[in-house]
C-alpha cells in the first residue's frame, strides 16, 4: 500500500496533492502483476480508467496485421496510461502495452478520477497539464522520426535522454555544450528495443552507432553511451546547422 501511494505521488497526475485525497484508493485498489512478454493492454480493449506503473517497464506497441510492430513509447515506474482515452468518444485502446520486465500496475477508474477531482481541483489542473504535455511529447516524437537519416534519429534520441537527465539535475541542455567534460547517457532498455523505438532495424542501428563512434561523436560501453561531441550530435537537428552531404 505504501509503495502504491508513493508511486501515485510521484506521477504528474497526483503531483502536489494532499495524500489524504487518494489515501483510501491506495488501501483498496488491487495490484495487477504481469510477467515479461505479457500484454498489459491489448489493442481494442476498452479503457476504463487511468493505469499507473508501480514497478517495471512497459512498451507501447502498434502491431500490423502481419504481426510486425513498432514501439511507440516506453513507460517506467510512475508513468500513466489511458489518460488520453477515458473522456474520449473513442475509448478503445489503439495500441497494445507489453511488459518488458516484471510489471505491477494499478488502475484508477473514470468514476474515481471524477470523484477525486471534485475533492481537489488541483487534480483537474494536473490532468489538463498531463494532456498538454502528451501533445508536446507526440510532436517531439514526430520531429525525431521525421529526420532524414539514421544518424540524425539516433543523435536526436541521445540528446533527448541527455536533456531529461540534465533536467533532473536542474540544468539545461544548452549549458552542456559549454562544459569541457564528456557527458554520458544510459539507454533505458536494450538496443533492440531502442531500435524499434526509432523505427529502424536493429542491425542498422548497431552499424550507425559504430559509425558514429568511429567519427568521434560517441563512445559506447554496453548501454552507456558517452557523448564525445555534443555539438556534432546536434548538427543537422536545427535549422542553423548544415550537415555535409
Amino acid at each position: 500500500m505504501r509503495k502504491i501511494c508513493e508511486t501515485m505521488a510521484s506521477t504528474r497526475l497526483f503531483a502536489g496533492l494532499d495524500h489524504s485525497i487518494y489515501y483510501e484508493h491506495c488501501i483498496n485498489t488491487p495490484i495487477h502483476t504481469f510477467w515479461k512478454g505479457q500484454l498489459v493492454v491489448m489493442e481494442g480493449d476498452l479503457c476504463k480508467g487511468i493505469g499507473i506503473v508501480v514497478e517495471g517497464r512497459i512498451a507501447r506497441q502498434k502491431y500490423t496485421p502481419s504481426g510486425e510492430f513498432t514501439t511507440l513509447e516506453l513507460l517506467g515506474e510512475g508513468s500513466v496510461f489511458g489518460e488520453d482515452l477515458i473522456f474520449s468518444t473513442h475509448k478503445q485502446y489503439p495500441y497494445s502495452l507489453e511488459a518488458l520486465t516484471h510489471v505491477k500496475t494499478v488502475m484508477v477508474s473514470r468514476e474515481d478520477i471524477l470523484a477525486l477531482i471534485s475533492k481537489s481541483p488541483r487534480l483537474l489542473l494536473n490532468y489538463l497539464a498531463l494532456l498538454s504535455d502528451r501533445g508536446i511529447e507526440q510532436d517531439q516524437r514526430i520531429h525525431l522520426l521525421s529526420q532524414k537519416t539514421l544518424r540524425l534519429k539516433i543523435s536526436g534520441y541521445l540528446l533527448s535522454l541527455l536533456e531529461e537527465k540534465l533536467n533532473r539535475e536542474g540544468k539545461l541542455l544548452s549549458e552542456a555544450t559549454d562544459e569541457p567534460a564528456t557527458l554520458f547517457v544510459e539507454l533505458p532498455v536494450s538496443k533492440e528495443v531502442v531500435a524499434r523505438l526509432l523505427a529502424m532495424p536493429r542491425p542498422s542501428f548497431s552499424r550507425e552507432l559504430i559509425s558514429m563512434e568511429k567519427d568521434g561523436l560517441v563512445r559506447v560501453d554496453g548501454r552507456v553511451v558517452w557523448l564525445e561531441d555534443i555539438q556534432g550530435l546536434a548538427c543537422g537537428l536545427y535549422e542553423d546547422c548544415e550537415v555535409d552531404e
